[in-house]
């Protein structure tokens, strides 16, 4: 049975086991519009994909030394596969550049309300 990778299924507490931070982590994340978990009755529920790109942001933090606004300011401008470098085999399995790709706009909400109006990849996107 193939679950949907998009499907949040994992509440706060076992989203931060399986990630192995604190869940104190996670509500950063999100009050810095890197993540944006699912809310059903006031508790914060995480999908697969969820999983990848925070385990994605883990590494850009902690491997390539990249600070939370250096990563908000990236996301401004390119989707999170083209900052980690990720070709081939790498990108063909990542959930965040299949079908259903999240956009930079889209990781990045708060970041981009002001430079993603001046973006022509944002604005044609925003035509369809």
């Amino acid at each position: 049975m193939q679950v949907d990778e998009n499907l949040p299924v994992y509440p706060m507490g076992i989203a931060a086991s399986i990630l192995e931070v604190h869940p104190r982590t996670l509500r950063i994340y999100e009050e810095e519009g890197l993540i944006s978990p699912c809310r059903q009755g006031g508790k914060r529920f995480f999908s697969q994909s969820d999983i990848a790109w925070i385990k994605c942001l883990r590494s850009m933090i902690h491997e390539e030394n990249i600070s939370i606004e250096g990563i908000k300011r990236l996301l401004e401008y390119v989707p999170c596969w083209e900052l980690k470098n990720c070709h081939g085999e790498k990108r063909n399995n990542c959930v965040a550049s299949k079908k259903g790709e999240k956009r930079c706009w889209e990781f990045s909400k708060k970041t981009c309300e002001n430079s993603c109006k001046n973006c022509q990849t944002y604005s044609n996107n925003q035509e369809k």
